[in-house]
């Protein structure tokens, strides 16, 4: 793990010198949801989730139903979370689907759902139509790989009213800049989004490849038109909390259908993320596999022209497999190249000795999905994504499909793991 330098100047609300998500906000909004976690009203809406969740996944595997109740209390600290800064009048910067950490005296749960991307960073500032904000940032070294800013009119992050892509995004000559929110058209404004009816929240995806080099940029965010309406209380955040995860159950289970309702070991080819609620700038492939212990899936891609790309094997219902400990995803800082450029993926419970393998954690039935982030707007359709191959076949005819790929020993399997444990530590070291 390389030494991060001390970019931000300490504050009252930057905590530390060297991690942007670590300010008094986060700390108090991560407070506040673990007292609503406790509350006797949220109790009784996590079972009534789970037993939501339990009537439309009955074709789920045994090892999924083994990890339904885990699923559901991250399904449930997702929502109370974002209930807790869901105050438009009084706004606050928040990270959300963090997998469980301790820092800063707090012991947090897991809050993945939706297919989480275990290098991203997702932040959520509320907003409101006819509210207006100011968001100052500074981009920390050499910043993100890729970072999309949307306003998002749903609880479930699903429904886009506008997007601005990093390739848009302008900076001053030392990383500094300012994003503009309301309900006016840009008129010139650099880094200006605008709000629509049922505007909620303003979603940043900061994607991380370097996990040693890169954290998301720094952000504060200001309201420039209050009307001196009071904060919102607890009672009122329960409230919102009980009704966005009862009501988003269709959703996700819709979500989460992409993949379990088409045939399995059959992947979707790569098609642009927008129509589903995700960036229009970002491709996915997508697929369930179902591979024996002695089986593993292989495909292999191209480049895409992205900034960024991931491959991301997560649970049935949905979630990230242990990538903070395991090869459970891999980035384009952490993938290699085939010997004809094009890159060889094998997934499976089994480690094949290729070095770009995706742990399924013991799993034999799990969701792929392989995002091409910041796709740029004009690229050739020979430059798009595309899936070049996959085959399901017997770990014993590995070497006849890989030829070209990377090959690892098990010393250099375990030294790869090791690196990644230290830089995910790196990623919440304050």
């Amino acid at each position: 793990m390389s030494v991060i330098p001390e970019w931000i100047e300490t504050d009252d609300y930057f905590l530390s010198s060297r991690n942007p998500i670590a300010t008094a906000d986060q700390l108090d909004l991560q407070r506040t949801a673990l007292r609503l976690l406790a509350r006797d009203d949220v109790k009784a809406a996590i079972r009534q989730a789970r037993f939501l969740w339990a009537t439309v996944s009955e074709t789920a595997s045994d090892q999924a139903e083994e990890l339904l109740d885990d699923f559901i209390q991250e399904y449930a600290l997702n929502y109370v979370q974002k209930a807790c800064n869901s105050d438009p009048e009084h706004p606050r910067v928040f990270q959300n689907w963090m997998i469980a950490h301790d820092w800063f005296g707090i012991s947090m749960p897991s809050a993945r759902i939706g297919g989480d991307n275990p290098d991203n960073g997702y932040r959520l500032i509320p907003v409101e139509h006819g509210g207006s904000y100011r968001i100052d940032g500074q981009r920390l070294g050499q910043g993100p790989a890729d970072v999309t800013w949307t306003i998002v009119a749903n609880s479930g992050t699903s429904i886009t009213l506008a997007s601005l892509d990093n390739e848009d995004l302008v900076l001053c000559s030392d990383g500094r800049f300012t994003l503009t929110v309301d309900d006016q058209p840009a008129n010139g404004r650099p880094n200006h989004l605008q709000t629509q009816r049922d505007a909620l929240f303003l979603f940043v995806r900061d994607a991380l490849g370097d996990w040693d080099r890169e954290r998301p940029n720094a952000l504060r965010v200001t309201r420039l038109n209050p009307t001196g309406r009071p904060p919102i209380d607890e009672d009122e955040m329960a409230y919102r909390a009980i009704k966005w995860m009862l009501a988003d159950v269709p959703l996700y289970h819709w979500f989460t259908m992409l993949t379990h309702g088409k045939p399995v070991n059959r992947l979707i080819p790569p098609v642009a993320s927008g129509g589903v609620g995700g960036l229009p700038s970002q491709f996915g492939c997508y697929g369930t596999l179902r591979i024996a212990d002695d089986e593993a899936y292989v495909i292999t891609v191209n480049g895409g022209n992205a900034a960024f790309r991931d491959i991301v094997v997560h649970d049935w219902w949905h979630r990230s497999i242990a990538p903070h400990r395991s090869t459970g995803s891999l980035n384009n800082a952490q993938i290699s190249a085939d010997e004809d450029g094009n890159y060889t993926f094998v997934i499976g419970p089994t480690d094949p000795g290729i070095h770009n393998w995706l742990d399924t954690g013991g799993l034999n039935e799990t969701i792929l999905l392989h995002r091409w982030q910041g796709v740029p707007r004009v690229t050739s359709a020979s430059d798009l994504p595309r899936l070049l191959r996959e085959q399901l076949v017997k770990l014993d005819d590995i070497a006849a499909v890989t030829r070209g790929a990377k090959k690892v020993t098990p010393a250099e399997r375990q030294c790869q793991i090791a690196a990644r444990r230290s830089s995910w530590a790196g990623r919440l070291a304050v």
